[in-house]
């Protein structure tokens, strides 16, 4: 007889698929990397029952970015992560912008408590458009950004 007393820790499901065909789960860090995610592209007003989750960084100008706008988005994130995002223990976050090839790319670097671990989210702008993004986790000891 199955034991049923036993708990499935699932973090964070995907629509992708795995190797294996069955549907892909996050778990620990990248869970929360993936959760994070969510909470950064989605726009206030996109779940009727919670109108104001969502911090839409597709409609922050990185090329405008300065230390002052910086300071507002990380408190946005800051403040979106605790309302809607309680399991993910973050302990600094740091943004910053650069040029590059003609493109604006803002680097959020997420440190989470618990795991010890960065996570190193990448946007790519340009002319105002969102163009790609990326992100990875990385240990604590092999993150040389800052």
């Amino acid at each position: 007889m199955p034991n049923l007393n036993r708990s499935i820790a699932i973090n964070e499901m995907d629509f992708n698929l795995d190797d294996f065909n069955e549907q892909k789960v996050y778990v620990g860090a990248l869970a929360q990397a993936h959760k994070i995610k969510n909470l950064l592209f989605l726009r206030p007003g996109d779940f009727p029952s919670l109108p104001e989750m969502g911090i839409n960084i597709q409609s922050y100008r990185y090329q405008a970015m300065d230390n002052l706008l910086s300071g507002k988005l990380k408190e946005v994130i800051s403040d979106q992560l605790t309302a809607y995002v309680t399991d993910v223990p973050v302990e600094n976050i740091n943004i910053s912008v650069t040029k590059y090839n003609g493109f604006y790319f803002l680097i959020l670097k997420i440190i989470l408590i618990e795991s010890n671990k960065h996570i190193i989210f990448g946007i790519q702008q340009q002319k105002g458009e969102l163009v790609n993004f990326n992100f990875k986790v990385y240990d604590n000891e092999k993150v040389q950004i800052w």
